[in-house]
């Protein structure tokens, strides 16, 4: 399910392109987005029960890019393989059974 901003917006500029394809390209990308948000709030708990301390403090400098790092993590998770949730509740969305819908592993595609 890796869409880049890129491709959708082309995509979308097509007039070629039907409705019912851009809405569920859309779609595709608003769950793919909304994993990598449940993602990243996954890992930002698991980091605070983890006890704080080690090579570099606990000082505001570390705490900010622990938070960006976690941010690019979860986003490289959900637009890589992701966990599972994008693929999940674009099926329950679309109304797509679970079996018609799996991602390709070769290229992190839907199909």
């Amino acid at each position: 399910m890796k869409i880049e901003q890129a491709q959708l917006s082309q995509l979308l500029k097509k007039n070629d392109v039907s409705a019912d394809t851009k809405k569920d390209v859309k779609l595709k990308k608003a769950c793919n987005d909304f994993e990598a948000i449940f993602v990243k709030q996954l890992l930002t708990t698991m980091r605070k029960s983890v006890p704080k301390g080690g090579l570099f403090g606990n000082g505001f400098e570390n705490e900010m890019f622990q938070s960006m790092h976690d941010d690019e993590l979860a986003k490289a998770i959900a637009h890589g393989k992701g966990i599972g949730i994008a693929d999940v509740l674009y099926n329950q969305i679309s109304g797509r059974s679970s079996k018609s819908t799996h991602r390709d592993s070769t290229n992190d595609t839907i199909k």
